[in-house]
């Protein structure tokens, strides 16, 4: 099966994944003056932004090695995110892909969010939803189990880290954002292309039909893959 050709006769290009709603909240929250942090940056290949020479300066962190030859980057950081060596407000806009499902201490790592981010400043993150079908395998499954079929997947064990889901639910993350001094400005629930189910055509498109239930009413939205969120540090 051709898994690139199926996936684009059933998808546009707006619900082939959620990378580019993502990609236009950070265009829309950033500009020529904006600093700007990728926290969990990793080597840059997983996701394509456009952002150096636009902004001010845009900045990596992680604990990947890869991090400081990422091509995406003005500076890149190693380091934890719970520890970032940078300024009390000094960051404009921060954004995370994929990191929030990683995070196993969710107050530290928003503290250190809040303490670099400027008053007003943004924090823009899409994370797995935990109670999606896809986040449920993972929890009651081993971490080995995830490297064995990310590869079936075509993706590299550099690449598959461990799961904790302590931030991705909406009600875990409006509570624990607010308790670390952010504002809501927006969560969206989204689901898209069933990527994880693309190993046979029958998976495929059970999955399709999961994802024209669950995007067809509000209802469900509990039980879509993903969520997108804008949260503002208070002024």
């Amino acid at each position: 099966m051709d898994r690139e050709k199926t996936k684009r006769r059933w998808y546009g290009p707006d619900r082939f994944d959620n990378d580019e709603p993502f990609r236009r909240m950070i265009y829309e929250a950033v500009g020529p003056e904006s600093r700007v942090l990728d926290a969990g940056a990793g080597a840059g290949d997983l996701f394509a932004y456009d952002l150096k020479g636009r902004v001010a300066e845009m900045i990596g962190v992680d604990l990947d090695p890869r991090v400081e030859t990422n091509p995406r980057l003005d500076r890149s950081i190693l380091a934890d995110l719970t520890e970032i060596p940078l300024e009390d407000d000094s960051v404009d806009v921060a954004f995370s892909r994929y990191v929030l499902e990683h995070v196993a201490e969710p107050a530290r790592f928003l503290g250190e969010m809040a303490r670099i981010l400027k008053p007003g400043g943004r924090f823009l993150f899409l994370t797995p939803n935990k109670w999606h079908y896809v986040s449920l395998a993972a929890r009651l499954t081993p971490h080995a189990f995830h490297g064995w079929y990310n590869k079936k997947r075509g993706r590299e064990d550099d690449d598959t880290f461990p799961t904790t889901y302590l931030l991705n639910s909406r009600s875990d993350v409006k509570r624990r954002f607010r308790a670390a001094g952010f504002e809501c400005e927006k969560l969206v629930m989204r689901e898209c292309c069933p990527n994880y189910l693309i190993l046979s055509m029958p998976t495929f498109l059970a999955g399709v039909a999961y994802e024209r239930i669950v995007n067809a009413t509000e209802l469900c939205a509990g039980l879509r893959v993903n969520i997108l969120g804008a949260f503002q540090k208070a002024a």
